[in-house]
């Protein structure tokens, strides 16, 4: 492949998606990272039940995930953040109670597994089966721009009388 070849691929609508889906892993990592370090502190040092502290983690990690998903991962400026925003918060109602159904579904199935652990896990099948696909495609879609392309008209021929 020469390298042509490559840049072509990354300007492609496949490597577009390729870059986005990488900005988002990094985003969502960014705010796993607190949403942990949160969850962990709550559990930790304060001894917050893990369901709270799920809570708590969540909350702090989702101003992240708003911010970066929105600036970086989906490049999604163009649009003012109130629609987006709002599109967040009402995709986070739905994942949140989906989150929390999936972290504890995991601490009744594996509670030898600390929580943390299981915090992880239940983030990441969450971003892979709800929260990429609804933020790639409601929540930051960006509006492809109009293209308007002059058509040749068939050559008018005088009517016949």
């Amino acid at each position: 492949m020469s390298a042509t070849q490559k840049v072509s691929f990354w300007q492609s609508p496949s490597g577009a998606a390729t870059l986005r889906f990488a900005r988002s892993l990094v985003v969502g990592s960014g705010g796993t990272s607190l949403d942990f370090a949160a969850l962990s502190l709550s559990i930790r040092v304060f001894g917050i039940d893990a369901t709270w502290a799920r809570i708590i983690g969540l909350c702090v990690g989702g101003v992240v995930l708003f911010f970066g998903s929105r600036s970086f991962a989906f490049r999604a400026q163009a649009e003012s953040a109130a629609p987006q925003a709002k599109r967040f918060i009402i995709s986070e109602i739905v994942g949140f109670p989906l989150n929390v159904l999936a972290f504890r579904l995991l601490l009744w199935a594996l509670p030898s597994v600390p929580p943390e652990v299981l915090s992880l896990l239940a983030n990441f099948a969450l971003f892979v089966t709800y929260y990429y696909p609804v933020r790639n495609y409601i929540v930051f879609k960006t509006k492809q721009p109009l293209v308007v392309q002059a058509v040749p008209s068939p050559a008018l021929k005088p009517a016949v009388t």
